[in-house]
């Protein structure tokens, strides 16, 4: 892929796969660390050597309309989304939790939620959205545009509830980030794979460029490079 140039999107606001360091300017995370293996590896270019951060809307939406070729931010490759932009193969396999306050003794479960006796928070535009979505009385749920903006609802006592990706909220939780508890087993696993979106108009001026990218994550995951990232990234 020398000489190819890609303009690569993140989201910026999810730790540990994609967020600032303290100077508020440099990203780094799982995510970002991953596309510079495979930038090493494949030879592209990054279009003004920037990766552009926006919300989880707004990316999807981007990838979609191909103002970016290629979105990595713990994106779920799910079959929705795979209506509007290829996919990757899986490289990290998540779930999601319920998170309440720490003296809440009331939720123990994603399936208390079910009843619509709690209010529970969501950030749009992601699998825990559209899981809530799908699952949940609609009276019940209050939307964000951001994860911190929905832990924020539940620690003010906004909302009971929020639901969200396993392995961000533990980071969170871990780091001290946010106080508050994951109850219950995590669920939808199997069904939200993180995988590399990239848009259709990408993929038509290189019909190739999935399994370029295929075939590098692979590389990656058979050498450890993968499995050194989660233990660096996600192992708070």
């Amino acid at each position: 892929m020398e000489g190819v140039t890609l303009t690569l999107g993140t989201s910026g606001t999810y730790a540990p796969f994609s967020y600032y360091a303290d100077d508020g300017m440099t990203l780094q995370g799982y995510d970002i660390a991953m596309l510079e293996e495979l930038q090493t590896i494949l030879g592209f270019e990054i279009a003004d050597d920037e990766i552009q951060a926006m919300d989880y809307g707004a990316l999807t939406t981007s990838i979609t309309q191909g103002q970016i070729d290629i979105a990595a931010a713990a994106l779920c490759a799910t079959d929705e989304r795979k209506e509007n932009m290829n996919f990757t193969d899986t490289y990290y396999d998540a779930g999601i939790v319920v998170v309440v306050g720490e003296d809440n003794t009331e939720i123990a479960s994603v399936e208390d939620l079910e009843s619509g006796d709690y209010t529970v928070a969501v950030q749009t535009g992601t699998i825990s959205y559209e899981y809530a979505a799908a699952n949940l009385p609609e009276s019940c749920l209050q939307t964000f545009d951001s994860q911190a903006l929905a832990y924020s609802a539940v620690e003010d006592g906004q909302a009971d509830a929020t639901i969200y990706d396993a392995p961000g909220t533990a980071y969170s939780i871990s780091t001290g980030e946010i106080n508050l508890k994951i109850v219950g087993d995590e669920f939808y696993t199997g069904q939200a794979p993180y995988a590399i979106a990239l848009s259709f108009a990408i993929c038509e001026e290189y019909p190739d460029i999935v399994d370029w990218f295929n075939e590098a994550i692979q590389y990656l995951s058979e050498n450890g490079t993968l499995d050194e990232l989660s233990t660096q990234w996600c192992e708070a």
